[in-house]
């Protein structure tokens, strides 16, 4: 089971590296996130620009920056029950492994990773996405989701907008 989870995980991991190569550097207001499942284990990878997180892409050097900053991104943990909403007969938990911000010439971006456990099988379930509730400047959110043989892709432009786990 865990070798099933580490190659779907792989999987996701290669295909939202593909896309990145593939694509134009990132989209202000526009949120990616991966999704792999299997079994009632599961990994979550939400990447956006730092400019919808906490409303810059420079370093932080003020001390207002600074908090500004720190108390956004304290928001990728405190409020991820928030964010990822899974049906509520899953009982799934969803935590913050780890994020980073990834910085580049011009633009920077934030990378967080959840581990999701859930009592039950998510397949034939939905996870809605709240991302805009907790950070207002995203309105975009393009969804890969991977479980078992299932491999799909959607784009959610409302907040409060699901994908079916099957």
């Amino acid at each position: 089971m865990l070798k099933l989870l580490v190659i779907g995980l792989l999987s996701v991991s290669s295909i939202a590296f593909a896309n990145e190569k593939e694509q134009k550097p990132h989209i202000h207001g526009e949120a990616r996130v991966s999704i792999a499942f299997d079994g009632k284990k599961g990994r979550i990878e939400l990447r956006v620009p730092t400019e919808a997180i906490y409303g810059f892409e420079h370093e932080a050097k003020s001390a207002k920056d600074r908090a500004n900053k720190d108390q956004a991104m304290s928001k990728l943990s405190d409020k991820v029950g928030e964010m990822f909403v899974f049906d509520e007969g899953l009982k799934c938990e969803v935590r913050l492994d780890m994020y980073e911000v990834l910085p580049s010439k011009k633009h920077s971006d934030v990378e967080a990773d959840y581990n999701v456990t859930c009592a039950e099988l998510p397949a034939g379930h939905k996870l809605s996405f709240h991302l805009a509730k907790v950070f207002p400047r995203i309105k975009k959110t393009v969804v890969e989701y991977l479980a078992e043989d299932v491999q799909k892709s959607q784009v959610m432009t409302k907040d409060g907008d699901s994908i079916e786990l099957k």
